[in-house]
């Protein structure tokens, strides 16, 4: 039987030490590779099962021209201080008739609550241009001193919203 020096022993056994580590560091890799796969596999599923309706999306641009407003006239009450209707004529150059209007009668710049929507039916066409709106106001109307300045808006696709 041959001796194995002293030396000799411990680079052997260093030699052992470092392979087990070795296959430690590997199986530790592969393990993560693994379970790297098993969770991209399990994100794709989970993204694959979602469904999305078509949608479309673009650019471009339209003329935005206003509304003229013309032919303005009051109804008031029997006692002549409230007043209690406006009647007016919008026209569009580009023939657009509106599809909702509302309007304030106001002596300064109207708020939230000052503004009255004009119901639909109550749009007459006049011409390819001219639409005649009636707005009633509510109940008893605007006092006279508070009605000095008319302000109208419309748009000819959606609502009219004002915050």
């Amino acid at each position: 039987m041959s001796t194995i020096p002293k030396r000799g022993l411990e680079v052997f056994m260093r030699n052992g030490k470092r392979t087990f580590a070795s296959r430690k560091r590997k199986i530790a890799g592969l393990s993560a590779f693994v379970l790297a796969g098993v969770i991209g596999v399990g994100a794709y599923a989970f993204t694959a099962s979602n469904t999305v309706p078509a949608q479309a999306a673009g650019g471009g641009q339209a003329v935005v021209s206003g509304y003229a407003e013309s032919g303005v006239s009051y109804t008031w009450n029997e006692a002549g201080t409230e007043i209690t209707k406006v009647n007016f004529v919008l026209t569009s150059t580009e023939k657009l008739k509106p599809s909702d209007v509302k309007v304030a009668l106001t002596a300064a710049a109207p708020t939230g609550a000052d503004w009255v929507d004009c119901p639909a039916g109550s749009y007459v066409a006049k011409g390819t241009e001219e639409t005649e709106i009636v707005c009633t106001f509510k109940a008893p109307g605007i006092a006279n001193a508070a009605g000095l300045q008319l302000t109208v808006a419309a748009v000819s696709e959606g609502k009219v919203v004002v915050e």
